[in-house]
């Protein structure tokens, strides 16, 4: 009865580790970059690579893009 126990928790905790590395492994393939549409609003978007509207990026994650945005589409001042 004693090695079951141990045979179901070695398995519980193979099954664990397993979740736990493969996430971040799955998140390593997201990129951010920032694009323009036909209209002139930019916009950050999650892409594999470049689109033919980007105009920056790819970005490691979605703050380095909003960055990125504020820097290539600054907002208009009201006058």
């Amino acid at each position: 009865m004693g090695f079951c126990f141990v045979k179901r928790a070695i398995g519980v905790l193979v099954v664990a580790v397993f979740l736990f590395v493969s996430g971040p492994a799955f998140a390593a393939d997201e990129k951010w970059v920032v694009i323009k549409d036909s209209k002139g609003v930019c916009k950050v978007i999650k892409a594999k690579e470049k689109t033919p509207k980007t105009i920056a990026g790819p970005f490691a994650s979605k703050d380095e893009a909003n960055k990125a945005k504020e820097a290539k589409c600054p907002k208009k001042s009201a006058e």
